[in-house]
């Protein structure tokens, strides 16, 4: 089996409300030749422009890459080696699907900003908000060709628009594809809204969870861990699939080995997001003290220590003093360990 192949630069489509264009996969470089991309995969090569899921193999992390093309074998119902010689041939179209509608949401994540989140808009007082997707690159989907779609956001159950969506690939009698939807788990929906989830037969609710308790509603304030566990419950409840989004940032990583050991005893698969932009939440930008504290799990995850990753920090302390002050909180009530090791390398 080819090592290097993967069906999102032959088979993905990444439609934003903040761009005109169309990308076959996230994790790739606005530049990024795809079709020097998917020769090389062809070629039993590896593309420098998927250094993203490379590096997380490397480690022994299951990379997006290995996730999308253990899916789609499945939903597509052929296997892998199969799906590789059919795009030898040029057998190949847009049907995995990930939609950003619009930035709408009800969450200030620390590593989040205005661009991405509505809240974050009006905590800072910014009054224009994103434009939502336009209704004319949705009616250019196939939607009774789509084998998997994801919804992301903003926080996609706020936003009308992805129930309007699922309503059509209903109308298109395709509700057997796969249902991607990655949500904060806060929002509490209506029957209406509920009962058109359950028409799908293939649906993950993928949560975004990046630490347990008061870390969870440090990070993604003013979430609360109380309504994510009832909604975690009644997913379950309605056999809805769940697994988890983790993104894993210097602000974190010091609660790595407990956050995994909670998603473990829940049952709930999840993968690693792991922050490089902006440099000040990097998990590299952390003092080389700071560092040996970790856990062996999570120092497996750090490159080795360079001078800039110092520099950083001081940024990131700036920055978590800001965003207090914003959301009239602090850090020491919600993440104390965390508080003490700050105040002893600053």
């Amino acid at each position: 089996m080819n090592p290097y192949f993967c069906v999102m630069p032959f088979f993905g489509a990444e439609l934003s409300s903040n761009s005109n264009k169309i990308t076959p996969c996230c994790l790739l470089k606005n530049n990024s030749n795809i079709d020097e991309i998917r020769q090389k995969m062809l070629d039993h090569q590896q593309p420098v422009e998927c250094s993203v899921c490379w590096n997380l193999e490397q480690k022994n992390i299951k990379s997006d890459r290995q996730y999308k093309n253990e899916a789609f074998d499945f939903y597509l119902n052929k296997d892998i080696k199969s799906i590789e010689e059919d795009c030898k041939k040029g057998l190949y179209s847009e049907q995995i699907i990930k939609i950003y509608t619009s930035n709408l949401c009800n969450s200030t994540c620390v590593t989040c900003d205005s661009y991405s989140s509505s809240a974050w808009s009006s905590l800072k007082g910014i009054k224009e908000k994103k434009s939502i997707i336009s209704i004319s690159a949705l009616a250019q989907l196939d939607y009774s060709n789509i084998k998997m779609l994801s919804f992301v956001g903003g926080e996609p159950l706020y936003e009308k628009i992805n129930f309007d969506i699922l309503n059509y690939l209903i109308k298109a009698g395709n509700t057997n594809c796969f249902i991607s939807i990655v949500t904060n788990g806060s929002v509490k929906l209506n029957p209406d809204q509920l009962n058109i989830l359950k028409k799908f037969q293939n649906l993950n609710i993928c949560l975004s969870i990046d630490g347990i308790g008061k870390r969870f509603e440090y990070i993604r304030y003013p979430l609360k861990w109380d309504l994510l566990l009832k909604n975690i419950e009644l997913f379950k409840s309605l056999n809805i699939n769940l697994s988890v989004s983790y993104t894993i940032s210097n602000l974190n990583l010091l609660y790595y080995s407990e956050t995994i050991d909670w998603f473990n005893k829940q049952n709930l698969p999840y993968n690693h997001n792991i922050v490089k932009y902006p440099l000040h939440f990097s998990i590299n930008s952390l003092p080389k003290e700071f560092k040996s504290l970790l856990s062996i799990e999570a120092k497996h995850l750090l490159r080795k220590h360079l001078p800039q990753d110092d520099a950083q920090f001081v940024f990131f302390v700036k920055e978590l003093g800001l965003q207090d002050n914003l959301k009239n909180i602090s850090i020491k009530d919600y993440m104390p360990e965390m508080y003490d090791l700050i105040q002893k390398n600053i």
